[in-house]
């Protein structure tokens, strides 16, 4: 059992709670200047960067250097107040001719946003762009960023079905739109000029030092003004918390071709046999795009002759493109895969190639499981094997970096879309923001393997309710199974009657909290020679009755499920997903020359080793002889596993059967939700923070232990 206590996320990246498990290697970040200080531009050193920006990948002739993404979210201080200054220099506008602006906006509109950009628009932003930016506009990148806000607010108001921009109305409706909001915000703040703010898009003109080194939301609450905290006081928390149904979820599908997301027609549990097929294409097309917008991936199109210049950008070469060029060095990505024949192997679209794993470098931040996709560097050789020296996970993508992209699409179908959650949205998600720094931090309640069959559970749960009696919790949410042993109908229904009765003795509780019931494979039934299939059902209504109406806000909800608090996301999911991972995953070595190591599988038994995670200090190669994992260093390969991999079940069919025409958006972890609660009932309680999503087990509830977390 977790007892959650929620605060509003924008406070909780400066506050760490004294009870959580700081898992992070990264140095303390100093504490922020005094306001009267002007603003220091943050260290790089201390920015969230992804897997490659972190370490970029050696060559094959060279050791895998390992990095720690494990941070806490408060990754920087909160950005110090700007004290009176004088005003900066005015910015002299510039004619940028468009041949000269053409690669950047290519890159830009075209490459990033999937935009095509007209002749007559491209002169409307080079009279743009010069004016706001100056002569600096390429040297500095204010130009590109300014790009960036413009085509993002383009999709905004025209959608992303209407991807010709051309130089009419519309366009320049984006840039007086802007251009007004530049100057009401240049009022209200000192101290700012036009080439030190892009946030255009939340109609606020933030200082470059703040996005990189701070939300300028990050103020207390008692910072905001007192109208602002008395026009909230009849504000309802449960008119913005949705419970979503993964079975009622809009199916929203990526496009590769138009790089878009397009809405599906209802899904079916009869698809027909192409929706395999299309499950794992899917989640190719998804994660290969993801892969492409990585800055390791992206050739810049300008760069600055210096002799200090090494940055490197790493090429995909497509499976089929490997024929006859044999003794060369690539970097594919695909789908780990074992072949009838018992080999391993690597697909993608276009095609396969068998892998040999005699000279691979130990991975073991992640589990290698067939099923995943995942990159591998190594040699084609004659043989028409490759050779592989590195596997690797994809590097993940932060939610705010997904909502630059896909900022508008509303993936929940709840009205709230993805840039409501960062500093954008406009007006409404301005609003929504600061209510919810407005309110209390309201208290969840969450307990897996709730045994209803047994009196010490229920006694558990008595005590648990009994210490939150005056101040009842927001949400309760209790997973299966519900039972420890199968049971008949009538025997599984009394079991929910004993939940009823416990509950009616705290009716403050029924009244107020909104009980979630979230069933397990074994829930309600299932026998014993089939497999559990993702995502499962809710539980019958006829089981719950008494339930229902003891506690108002009872809902059955299916496994996983989503909730919506405001602008942020919470996915809760009950599978026991580490012993799997163990079971399946795939084991190599470093071996001599002339020595060849046959692939391995773990069982739950085998231990599984672990290098280092001190990103300062060169990497380390793993043998047979490593240390056993500790578990925390288990808690993060489990994390960051699925959270690469964007899923909830990345295995095959044969291993973790799914509802395939659900699974693609139902299972789905893009874009990457605020919080993961993973309820394994064979690992004990974690949480931690990866790329700014954080991750918990609440355990189980029969072993007698309390958490108590904090839920950013």
């Amino acid at each position: 059992m977790i007892t959650i206590r929620i605060p509003n996320p924008i406070r909780a990246r400066r506050a760490k709670d004294p009870h959580q498990r700081d898992l992070s290697t990264s140095p303390n970040i100093p504490n922020p200047q005094p306001p009267t200080m002007p603003p220091k531009k943050p260290d790089p050193a201390q920015q969230t960067l992804s897997f490659f920006a972190r370490r970029p990948l050696p060559p094959s002739s060279s050791q895998i250097a390992t990095s720690d993404p494990f941070e806490p979210l408060n990754r920087s201080s909160r950005a110090p107040s700007l004290a009176p200054t004088a005003p900066p220099p005015r910015v002299l506008a510039v004619d940028i001719p468009a041949s000269t602006l053409r690669p950047i906006a290519f890159r830009v509109f075209t490459k990033k946003h999937n935009l095509t950009l007209k002749s007559d628009a491209l002169s409307l932003l080079c009279g743009f762009i010069g004016r706001r930016c100056g002569a600096d506009w390429r040297d500095s990148g204010s130009g590109e960023k300014l790009l960036d806000e413009i085509a993002k607010q383009w999709k905004r108001n025209e959608g992303a079905g209407k991807i010709l921009v051309d130089g009419g109305d519309a366009l320049k409706g984006v840039l007086k739109g802007i251009e007004v909001a530049g100057r009401e915000a240049k009022g209200r703040t000192p101290g700012l000029s036009r080439s030190t703010s892009f946030d255009f898009s939340a109609g606020e003109m933030i200082p470059s030092s703040m996005l990189m080194g701070g939300d300028p939301e990050s103020q207390d609450v008692e910072m905001m003004s007192e109208e602002v905290r008395d026009s909230l006081e009849g504000v309802d928390p449960t008119e913005y918390l949705r419970i979503v149904d993964v079975f009622e979820m809009p199916k929203l599908m990526y496009n590769a071709s138009r790089r878009i997301f397009e809405r599906h027609p209802r899904p079916s549990l009869f698809p027909p046999p192409a929706a395999k097929t299309a499950l794992f294409r899917h989640r190719y097309n998804l994660i290969h795009a993801r892969l492409l917008r990585n800055e390791s991936f992206m050739a810049p199109t300008y760069e600055k002759k210096t002799s200090t210049s090494t940055k490197k950008s790493y090429k995909l070469t497509p499976i089929s493109a490997l024929l006859g060029r044999y003794n060369q060095d690539f970097m594919l990505f695909g789908m780990l895969s074992i072949t009838p024949s018992g080999t391993l192997s690597l697909y993608d679209p276009t095609g396969e190639v068998s892998l040999d794993l005699t000279y691979c470098h130990p991975n073991d931040t992640v589990w290698l499981c067939p099923g995943m996709l995942i990159l591998l560097n190594g040699t084609y050789e004659e043989s028409e094997h490759f050779t592989v020296f590195a596997a690797i996970s994809p590097p993940i993508e932060t939610r705010a970096q997904s909502a630059e992209i896909f900022g508008h699409v509303d993936f929940l179908g709840t009205g709230v879309p993805l840039d409501f959650s960062i500093s954008g949205g406009g007006p409404q998600g301005r609003a929504m923001r600061k209510i919810e720094k407005a309110l209390t931090d309201p208290v969840w309640l969450i307990a897996s393997d709730v045994h209803l069959d047994q009196s010490p559970t229920l006694s558990l749960l008595r005590g648990m309710l009994t210490k939150h009696a005056e101040k009842p919790p927001q949400v309760i949410i209790l997973c299966g199974p519900f039972s420890s042993a199968p049971l008949a109908s009538r025997e599984y229904k009394a079991c929910f009657d004993s939940l009823a009765a416990v509950f009616a003795e705290f009716p403050g509780i029924c009244e107020e909290s909104t009980l979630l019931l979230v069933p397990a494979d074994s829930d309600p039934w299932t026998m014993p020679t089939t497999t559990p299939v993702l995502p499962r059902p809710p539980l019958p209504k006829a089981l719950i009755t008494r339930v229902m109406r003891t506690v108002k806000r009872t809902r059955a909800v299916s496994n996983p499920v989503r909730i919506a608090y405001f602008t942020s996301e919470v996915v809760v999911v009950r599978d026991d997903v580490q012993a799997r991972l163990r079971r399946n995953a795939v084991r190599v070595g470093v071996g001599e020359k002339g020595e060849r190591d046959e692939m391995e599988v773990d069982d739950d038994d085998a231990p599984s080793h672990s290098p280092s995670h001190d990103a300062s200090s060169p990497s380390t190669t793993t043998t047979a002889t490593a240390p056993l994992d500790t578990p925390q260093l288990t808690t993060r390969k489990l994390v960051k596993t699925l959270l690469d991999q964007s899923t909830l079940s990345p295995f095959p069919l044969t291993v973790r059967p799914v509802l395939t025409d659900f699974a693609s958006h139902a299972l789905s972890l893009y874009p990457l939700p605020s919080t993961v609660v993973m309820a394994d009932a064979g690992v004990e309680q974690y949480r931690v923070t990866y790329e700014g999503c954080h991750v918990l087990n609440p355990g189980s509830l029969g072993e007698e232990r309390v958490c108590v977390g904090v839920l950013e």
